[in-house]
């Protein structure tokens, strides 16, 4: 039986290249990846940026969006919802900002002193949505990072639980805000 004298730089060799061997096969063939994602609302494609009035009233936190004409019961649970979320993140809780933006009366939520600004952004945000066909008024809850990028839509049927939990883990692999 011969014993080869290089056996230790063979060792070093598969250990060293055979990770990036295995990853270069995977990324070629797919195989082994997982099917699905692990957020529940709906990612937005990336370069979606909101009006500048808008990333203006997150003083640079993220933020958690209801954009509503009437308010009525659907709305309103959205925006138990959106509290509930906010104050579930505990420590967290200051990295996010909430918005409401109502264009029957130009609320904010929290309120603030100026409603011919916030006119303006509420106006300005619904056109937005529409130019970028997104849903104005169907009572999602959109997720927005401190860039003023439009991150993750929450339609309706997600619940609060799902939600926070997609905003636990963005806010913890994020660098921002």
């Amino acid at each position: 039986m011969k014993i080869s004298k290089n056996w230790q730089l063979k060792i070093l060799f598969i250990i060293g290249f055979g990770p990036a061997l295995l990853a270069w096969f995977i990324a070629g063939t797919g195989f082994g990846l997982p099917d699905g994602t692990k957020n529940n609302g709906q990612l937005m494609s990336s370069g979606l940026v909101v009006p500048k009035g808008l990333s203006d009233l997150q003083h640079g936190r993220w933020g958690l969006m209801l954009v509503g004409q009437e308010c009525e019961k659907d709305c309103k649970e959205q925006l138990v919802v959106m509290q509930q979320v906010h104050k579930a993140l505990g420590k967290e809780f200051n990295r996010l900002q909430s918005i409401w933006l109502k264009k029957s009366d130009h609320e904010l939520f929290p309120p603030t002193n100026e409603p011919q600004e916030m006119t303006q952004v509420t106006e300005e945000m619904a056109l937005w949505l529409t130019q970028n066909q997104l849903p104005a008024d169907d009572n999602s809850i959109w997720l927005i990072d401190p860039l003023g990028n439009l991150v993750i839509r929450f339609s309706p049927e997600i619940s609060g639980k799902e939600i926070l939990a997609d905003i636990l883990w963005l806010l913890k692999v994020s660098q921002i805000g």
